[in-house]
């Protein structure tokens, strides 16, 4: 067996040396483990040997230098494997370079790397239950709601509703948060959320959710599709939500042991007290729960989970944004042919391009946004209006008529002056003519504002009303005549033509020749 073992090191160092071969490869050619193949390496480097080997260097004397007597060795040094451990949560250490530093230090007296590994695996399997799952510090927060429920009474009617408990855990110290809540709803699980990062004082490269409905619309191996509202909030605090798989413990065992601890040390010794207010229930989660963060680990009483957190994971969290995330929601819904959408009975105007189209809806409450494609094409302060609506937004026929009204008509014309103001007055207060006549008649005079300057449209307006006369064409007409610049008679009196001249047919007229 041995003269196999160094046939396949001599065969190794070949591959290396000569055929510069990765380790990979070697491992695959020589049916061995890589690490084995990297530890055949790394001794050979350590005494100084390569290839071509000596022609005097037998595999007995090869033997002999690779692996030296134990009785011309003293024992290895015993690496500290709390440290190791402790040091494996920092990011890029791995545990080569680990033993790398060991064997700076020791030498000749210290173990192989394969030993190496071996034996800090050994200390691991052995040490406690929140070590088997190796995670960076500030990589992860994993987040769930444990099955245990404490019930709320109201105290005038004794009814009572179960509070739900939101746990999240740091993946690196298992530093964990707790808190109830009244419901798992969007609003509680996105205030739970920041609450948790406050407290944390911190954010993680991930956020990793059990498949809860609330922050996950649809579960998937490869894709997921998260809450539009919990995205939005991710993004906001800089950090990635990654659910974990359906039906795969491992993604989320930090978790689920961290709800176990917090269902056996917090809640279960909660069990008996009667509790008045959410208020109150947290004042006594918030109490136990610093207590089972500072308790020392049963195999590590040097550590706990929040000296764990301050000496890993708080140094490596990316800062909290300067504000917390507002809360928004999010709809999708397909533009009617009326140009709004409806958010909470109330409707918002979009541009009327946009009919039929597919749009999605971010509101809270301050604001409603209108996006296509990504792109904003609509926002509104929110209003309890049952219509809200850009006039910007309609097409100008729509625009035209909306604008006819008296107060915008008043609105408008008091832009142009006080002449153009007095001319609508006097023809929106002439009941001969139905009203909307008169503000078509007003919306006419208006219209000319667009071709001519708003100083010669007063001047025609003052113009007419000296002559009483009342139709926008004489307007129309005493500007492209250039009358406005005429300066109007001084103490003129209008003559007026008389009414009873033979032209003039009376009602009589008509009697007689009815049916002629």
């Amino acid at each position: 067996m041995r003269k196999i073992i160094m046939r396949k090191i001599k065969e190794a160092f070949r591959l290396r040396f000569l055929e510069k071969r990765s380790f990979e490869e070697i491992a695959r050619n020589l049916n061995i483990g890589e690490t084995t193949a990297r530890e055949y390496i790394f001794r050979a480097q350590r005494v100084g040997i390569n290839w071509p080997l000596p022609n005097d260097m037998d595999e007995e004397a090869l033997e002999k230098v690779l692996y030296p007597s134990k009785d011309t060795k003293e024992n290895p040094a015993i690496p500290d494997f709390a440290m190791v451990h402790k040091e494996l949560k920092k990011k890029g250490v791995t545990l080569t370079l680990l033993w790398r530093e060991y064997q700076d230090i020791h030498g000749e007296k210290g173990y192989g790397y394969s030993q190496y590994c071996n034996l800090y695996n050994d200390w691991r399997s052995q040490s406690d239950v929140w070590m088997p799952q190796e995670h960076k510090a500030a990589e992860a927060t994993f987040i769930d709601y444990a099955g245990l429920t404490i019930p709320i009474f109201d105290q005038q009617t004794s009814e009572s509703y179960e509070a739900q408990i939101f746990v999240a855990v740091l993946g690196a110290s298992t530093y964990t948060y707790a808190e109830a809540t009244k419901t798992q709803t969007l609003e509680d699980w996105i205030s739970s959320n920041r609450r948790m990062f406050t407290f944390f004082q911190g954010v993680t490269e991930l956020q990793i959710p059990d498949n809860l409905k609330t922050g996950v619309k649809k579960s998937d191996l490869y894709e997921p599709e998260i809450n539009l509202t919990y995205q939005e909030m991710a993004q906001h605090y800089g950090t990635i939500v990654l659910p974990a798989r359906v039906r795969k413990p491992k993604d989320k065992s930090k978790v689920e042991n961290g709800v176990q601890n917090v269902e056996r040390q917090i809640l279960a010794p909660l069990r008996n007290q009667k509790f008045f207010s959410l208020s109150e229930l947290n004042n006594a989660i918030q109490e136990s729960l610093q207590k089972m963060n500072l308790a020392p680990f049963q195999k590590m009483p040097e550590h706990s989970r929040y000296s764990l957190y301050l000496e890993l994971e708080k140094p490596a969290l990316k800062p909290l944004p300067i504000n917390p995330y507002e809360l928004s929601r999010w709809k999708k819904t397909t533009i009617d042919g009326s140009y709004h959408v409806n958010v909470e009975g109330c409707h918002y105007s979009v541009p009327y391009t946009f009919n039929k189209k597919s749009v999605e809806i971010r509101y809270n409450e301050r604001i409603v946004e209108v996006f296509y494609k990504s792109k904003q094409i609509a926002i509104h302060a929110k209003s309890d209006k049952l219509y809200n609506t850009n006039n910007q937004h309609r097409p100008k026929n729509h625009q035209l008529q909306a604008e006819c009204n008296p107060e915008k008509i008043r609105e408008n014309a008091k832009k142009i002056g006080e002449n153009a103001l007095a001319w609508v007055e006097e023809v929106l207060k002439d009941e001969t003519f139905h009203l909307r006549q008169r503000e078509k008649k007003c919306l006419g005079m208006l219209q000319l504002a667009k071709t001519f300057i708003l100083s010669r449209l007063d001047a025609a307006c003052k113009r007419s009303l000296f002559y009483k006369n009342f139709s926008y064409k004489s307007i129309q007409a005493i500007l492209e005549k250039n009358l406005d610049q005429i300066a109007l008679p001084c103490n003129q009196k209008i003559i007026s033509l008389p009414q009873d001249h033979d032209n003039i047919r009376d009602y009589n007229y008509y009697d007689q020749n009815k049916g002629v």
